[in-house]
């Protein structure tokens, strides 16, 4: 199994806040290793020795990491919010049995204002956070609220690292420049939300479509105007039909905000709004099973945005070899296979 999609990047979930669209994938970053070999235009200086690179882990050095591990009994883990994420969680207990695995599923746009509320009066609470990057990239990273994942990963197995697993390479951060969060997978999200019992099978199979009068007033958004599934599936709009459609879309079609995607998605399958943006997948699966919104249907064509996950390790870990234990796990076969099972985020594009 190949651990990993490809990287794109982050940058694109920057732009939501302004719907400034850059829903175009950018170009994969270098690893951290790696240099440029264009020939030089002027004759190179001396050459310095170069630096001694960092010995292998041993063995040894990772029953030493176990052990201290034990000792420090807990880990404090951070997930996006969603019944697939707590099966990960447990998932993660009982791969774990010699910690105490404290997970907590909460919507990184929630946990980063009050991860840096935390840090500024001193307390650093939190070991791991794993699951989408927008907020972490965005917010966390430059409040410094994030450790070097580097010394981390230096010490974990080789068999982890081996590029072989992954696709592309291991070493795959949001900044190369600045390695805080490893990319362990991209999947394509978002879409429109059409519940197909009151709009018909041949209607709305454009985007263009969503300007049609009759839908003014019926169109609801998980608020547009902060990184969330309902702004990055508007800064996708934004990006293939411009500053005009868009206008016209949340203006002129009287589009409706709210809150959370939770309510988004009960509204839709409830038909009380019939299109939407923002939809929580896990819930609406739930809503599903139980016979409600049964012909509510993604569209891909229009709204969908690529969201990035990974791993990044809290500024000022209370369990630091704790957290080497989870991520051997975590990055292991099996600690893929277990979020890519039970993660709601990769659901999302089933």
């Amino acid at each position: 199994m190949k651990r990993r999609n490809y990287f794109t990047g982050l940058w694109l979930l920057t732009v939501v806040s302004t719907l400034v669209m850059a829903c175009s994938a950018p170009s994969q970053p270098a690893s951290p290793a790696a240099k440029s070999e264009a020939a030089p235009t002027t004759a190179p200086a001396a050459k310095s020795e170069p630096a001694a690179a960092k010995p292998a882990a041993t063995n040894a050095d990772w029953d030493k990491v176990v052990a201290a591990g034990k000792q420090e009994k807990t880990i404090v883990l951070s997930t996006h919010a969603g019944s697939g994420y707590e099966k990960f969680v447990d998932a993660a207990k009982k791969a774990l049995p010699d910690l105490d695995v404290q997970g907590t599923t909460i919507k990184a746009s929630d946990f980063v204002p009050r991860v840096v509320a935390e840090q500024q009066n001193g307390q650093y609470l939190w070991d791991v956070h794993m699951g989408p990057l927008s907020n972490i990239f965005t917010v966390l990273t430059p409040a410094n609220g994030l450790e070097s994942i580097t010394p981390f990963l230096d010490v974990l197995p080789a068999d982890v690292k081996d590029d072989a697993h992954w696709y592309g390479k291991f070493a795959m951060y949001t900044d190369p420049k600045n390695p805080v969060s490893l990319v362990t997978s991209l999947t394509e999200s978002g879409g429109t939300y059409v519940n197909r019992e009151i709009v018909g099978a041949e209607e709305l199979k454009t985007v263009d479509e969503l300007l049609d009068p009759k839908w003014k007033g019926k169109i609801v958004i998980y608020d547009p105007t902060v990184s969330n599934g309902g702004g990055m599936s508007m800064a996708s709009v934004l990006g293939s039909k411009g500053p005009d459609f868009l206008k016209k879309l949340l203006v002129d079609q009287d589009a409706t905000y709210v809150e959370t995607s939770r309510q988004a998605t009960e509204w839709i399958a409830q038909g009380r709004y019939p299109i939407g943006f923002g939809m929580d997948d896990t819930y609406l699966k739930e809503l599903q099973s139980k016979g409600v919104g049964a012909k509510v249907e993604r569209v891909r064509d229009f709204g969908t945005y690529v969201l990035t996950n990974g791993v990044s390790v809290l500024k000022n870990a209370p369990h630091p070899n704790a957290t080497k234990m989870f991520l051997n796990w975590l990055l292991s076969k099996d600690g893929q296979e277990s979020w890519a099972q039970l993660a709601s985020v990769f659901k999302q594009s089933t």
